[in-house]
């Protein structure tokens, strides 16, 4: 299998940014720009790609929907991992020396304009705003054109492109980031500090489904960390829930809460098990730990006493 990394393209994008990290883990690792999340799917699925780097979340503008409907409907690959990375936007053109009262048209991405209003307005508030399909795409379009424009970019694609940086830190907001996950073909071993990422489709929209999927949970004392709802595609008013919980496939409770639902839902997808980005092993993974071990003692419990049943004896005999 190649040990290429694809990732959702094109050249200079934050997800290109997020899949150097995740190169990082392997040397020899190359990546591979795809031109939309099903691509980049399609590579790991024929093995062009080893692993795939999508974006699913955005501090500002929610899940990436396109990523949860493929994970959901168009592909049996597992989320292996995700990570975390801030979103610093600036400001670049072709010329090092633009006087931004000249500026007559501003491309970027529409998320990314909308995360620099207040500074577009301050500081161009005259020129058009253009959206392009990615900033990346944006850099491109500057760099090409040339003149009195602005592409509201990263630095990678600013300096991929030959543009140069006239405003810094442009955004309206500090803290904004957004949440990449890494696709394969298999499950990651346990690290103690995890998620599981499922999708469930119940059997009919009836007062109460929710609460029953809720209660599976926390009867078990388990997190979920996310809980969102989606059209089925199949007809109007059918809908699916996306759940992120805490802890691991192999972990007892997590293996037992899925079982559950599984039994009384019509089905359930698992998505991916995998490590919770940025996290380490802490008091309250030593506490799921111990959990477990309960779960599984009562299960040992369970089963002496079910052997010593006498299923040869005739009934009510």
């Amino acid at each position: 299998m190649s040990d290429r990394i694809a990732f959702l393209g094109p050249e200079g994008t934050f997800t290109e940014s997020a899949a150097q990290l995740v190169a990082g883990d392997g040397p020899g690792d190359t990546l591979l720009a795809c031109g939309d999340v099903i691509e980049v799917l399609r590579a790991v699925e024929t093995g062009a790609a080893a692993r795939g780097v999508v974006p699913i979340e955005n501090t500002l503008e929610g899940s990436v929907t396109a990523t949860l409907d493929a994970l959901a409907f168009d592909t049996d690959l597992l989320v292996q991992g995700e990570l975390e990375l801030p979103v610093a936007l600036v400001a670049a053109a072709v010329d090092a020396q633009l006087d931004l009262a000249e500026v007559t048209e501003v491309h970027s991405h529409p998320v990314a304009l909308s995360a620099c209003r207040r500074w577009l307005s301050a500081s161009v508030g005259g020129a058009e705003r253009l959206a392009s399909a990615s900033t990346a795409r944006a850099a491109a379009s500057v760099a090409e054109a040339g003149g009195p424009r602005l592409a509201i970019v990263n630095t990678l694609a600013a300096e991929r492109y030959g543009l140069h940086v006239v405003a810094r830190d442009i955004a309206d907001r500090s803290g904004n980031s957004t949440r990449f996950v890494v696709v394969g073909t298999r499950l990651p071993a346990p690290t103690g500090w995890d998620k599981t990422s499922v999708v469930v489709f119940i059997e009919e929209n009836r007062p109460g489904a929710l609460l029953q999927l809720l209660e599976i949970f926390a009867e078990r004392d388990l997190n979920l960390t996310k809980i969102e709802s989606r059209p089925t595609k199949h007809e109007l008013g059918e809908y699916c829930f996306f759940l992120d919980v805490e802890g691991h496939l192999a972990d007892e409770r997590v293996g037992d809460a899925l079982a559950a639902v599984k039994r009384t839902h019509r089905d359930v997808k698992v998505l991916g098990s995998y490590r919770r980005s940025g996290a380490r092993r802490t008091a309250e993974a030593d506490r799921i730990a111990a959990d477990d071990a309960a779960y599984r003692d009562s299960a040992s419990w369970l089963a002496e006493w079910r052997g010593r049943i006498d299923r040869s004896a005739p009934v009510g005999h």
